[in-house]
Order: C-alpha cells, then sequence, then structure tokens
C-alpha cells in the first residue's frame, strides 16, 4: 500500500514540476518580449532624454507622496472613517434552546485535578511508551 502512495506521490510531484517548469519558461518568454519591445522603444533616447524622463518620474512621484501626507494631515473631517457602535439587528431569530451556562469559578481542587492531567498528558507525549505508532 505504501509502495502505491509513493508512486502516486512521485508522479504527483513530477506533473508538479513539470507544470511549475512550463510556468517559468513561460513567464521568461514574456519577460524576454517586454523588454526587446521596451529596448527597441528607447533605442533612439538620448542622455538628456534619459535625464528629462528621470526627473518626470521622480517629480510625479514626489508630487504625489507630498499631496498624499498633506491631504492626510489636513483638518477635514468629512472624509475621515466613523465609527460606529455595534448594534444588534431589530429582526434576529431567537433560538428555541437556552445556551449552555458555563460555570467559569472553579474550586481549587478541580484547579489542581486539571493542572495535574495536563501534566500526565505531556509525560506520556514524553515518553516513548507513551506514543502510538501509527
Amino acid at each position: 500500500m505504501k509502495v502505491t502512495f509513493k508512486r502516486k506521490n512521485n508522479a504527483v510531484t513530477a506533473t508538479r514540476d513539470s507544470i511549475w517548469q512550463k510556468f517559468e519558461q513561460a513567464n521568461l518568454r514574456l519577460q524576454h518580449k517586454c523588454a526587446q519591445w521596451l529596448e527597441h522603444k528607447t533605442a533612439h533616447f538620448s542622455r538628456l532624454n534619459w535625464i528629462l524622463v528621470l526627473f518626470t518620474f521622480i517629480v510625479f512621484t514626489g508630487g504625489c507622496s507630498i499631496y498624499l501626507i498633506v491631504n492626510s494631515f489636513s483638518n477635514n473631517k468629512s472624509r475621515n472613517i466613523t465609527i460606529a457602535p455595534i448594534t444588534k439587528p431589530t429582526n434576529d431569530i431567537p433560538l428555541k434552546e437556552k445556551p449552555l451556562e458555563l460555570n467559569a469559578i472553579i474550586s481549587k481542587t478541580e484547579f489542581e485535578k486539571i493542572t495535574s492531567f495536563r501534566k500526565y498528558m505531556d509525560s506520556l507525549g514524553r515518553s516513548p511508551i507513551g506514543k502510538k505508532n501509527a
């Protein structure tokens, strides 16, 4: 039984690997095509054109960042997120049964029983005899 399971597992991983390899190859082809297209479109750019493009990009992104920072510190309260309390809906359906009431207060002896049981279970988990072989 284990031999067939391992074969299936190997077949599944091999299929996954081949699908992943195909995806990586397609991704590399797409990146290569994109890079060649961009190189073709910008082949005629001079050094001055590149500096102008870089300057425009920096001014645009910097302007957007400054706008967002200034806008976030402004005192315009109309666009802020409002906090509303959670209310119980009026059309709720009552449950037929009462929910179980849990006794939150336990005695000291019950607490000691719980802690000793947890210690016992932990010791079983650590010992080789207490572990089950699957």
